[in-house]
């Protein structure tokens, strides 16, 4: 169906509302919007951007082309035959839903039919931060005595959210975290019809960078080549070591199989993206892998946060120790993290070595992005991470005019 936006009153002064008409059966059903816009405001298809509150406007006439698209897909669907008076009735429902019991609609029964029908096609930590959202939202509601429901996502509710994160010391990098979850919920309620508000789209999420610790290429052999003396230590070392050769997440190192590599290639479906990425295998990937399943039958990986915990009394026994400070923010507040090297390392920075040492040795960007996987250079670069002495020595090596050697006559 094509949808015709149209102004009520063209000639009028003041605000006048836009209306919308479309074809069923060859008769035509004319519905208001709800929005008022002055006609010089009006492009002929929607709000000029200048005009007050376009943003929003806008979004509610493609809400209501949403909804009217979407009723004669399922019509289409179901093979059935679209009346006027069927179309009035589904639109009246989508766009003002009621529900005889008022509690179905509250926060905690939305977000728990979100995570629920979320749970079979999500990862198990994008579930988890799902769940942390709803707890600390709970929390929110309960200590400052907000009253939280689906109809209370707007400009307000961010601004006293964000602050409450902020008492809270929550990093930026954690309350940019909790924005976009929020954000994925309030869009998906959205386009069920549970709240009819669009402010969470202009949500504004804090920006950070991300401070890491610097791994060289000296450190990772001093830890590849170390004996821990202990099955436990040197499963989670290689573990590791084969994210730094591979630059594999902890997840899909623990679904690899013996048929998923050959003595070249490593073929695998990675879990969060949901595609196939084939990796060149380097030789000290190859006898890991060969080594985990001559021991195991299988890929032996211990939790992940068992390896986490120990992976930093690993670093410990290599001495990597040394006192690492940085400077995090919480809303305008420093933080300041001040602890040893060791503390810091989790198995993800086997995938940030892998991305680092690649560039460092001259690898093309492009390249490896195939390998790891990365479609843009945005998401790329969080995991670029280049030691303060590497950035000297190239700068150095650039800047240093070389002399011409001297003739000798």
């Amino acid at each position: 169906m094509n949808v015709n936006f149209y102004l009520k009153e063209p000639k009028s002064k003041d605000e006048t509302l836009i209306h919308f008409s479309i074809i069923i059966n060859g008769s035509r059903v004319k519905r208001s919007t709800g929005v008022k816009v002055k006609p010089n405001q009006w492009s002929g298809t929607k709000v000029k951007p200048l005009a007050p509150n376009s943003e929003n406007k806008n979004l509610k006439l493609e809400n209501i082309q949403h909804i009217i698209n979407e009723i004669e897909r399922d019509y289409l669907r179901d093979r059935k035959d679209l009346t006027i008076d069927l179309f009035r009735n589904e639109f009246d429902r989508k766009i003002n839903p009621t529900h005889t019991n008022t509690d179905n609609r509250s926060f905690s029964n939305v977000i728990d039919e979100f995570i629920k029908l979320k749970t079979p096609i999500s990862s198990e930590n994008t579930i988890k931060a799902y769940n942390t959202l709803k707890k600390t939202i709970l929390e929110f509601e309960k200590e400052k005595k907000y009253n939280v429901n689906m109809e209370s996502f707007n400009l307000v509710f961010n601004d006293y959210f964000q602050n409450y994160l902020i008492e809270k010391e929550f990093l930026n990098s954690t309350i940019n975290k909790y924005c976009k979850n929020l954000k994925a919920f309030l869009n998906w309620t959205y386009k069920r019809g549970y709240h009819n508000t669009t402010d969470y789209k202009q949500f504004d999420l804090p920006s950070y960078e991300t401070d890491k610790v610097v791994l060289t290429a000296e450190v990772i052999e001093k830890l590849r080549t170390e004996d821990f003396k202990n099955e436990l230590k040197n499963c989670i070392r290689d573990i590791f070591i084969l994210s730094c050769y591979t630059g594999l997440r902890y997840i899909d190192i623990s679904l690899i199989t013996k048929n998923d590599y050959d003595d070249k290639f490593l073929n695998l479906h990675i879990k969060k993206t949901r595609e196939n990425l084939t990796i060149p295998l380097l030789p000290q990937a190859k006898a890991i892998l060969d080594a985990q399943f001559e021991h195991f039958g299988k890929m032996n990986v211990p939790p992940n946060q068992t390896c986490n915990r120990i992976l930093k009394d690993l670093f410990e026994e290599i001495k990597f120790t040394h006192t690492v400070k940085f400077t995090k923010h919480s809303g305008g507040n420093n933080i300041i993290v001040e602890q040893p090297a060791n503390k810091f390392i989790t198995v993800h920075y086997g995938r940030s070595f892998f991305i680092t040492n690649s560039l460092t040795l001259g690898m093309n960007e492009e390249l490896i992005r195939k390998i790891t996987g990365h479609k843009d250079y945005k998401s790329f670069k969080k995991y670029v991470n280049f030691s303060k002495e590497m950035v000297a020595e190239n700068l150095h090596s650039h800047w240093t005019v070389k002399k011409e050697p001297e003739k000798v006559e």
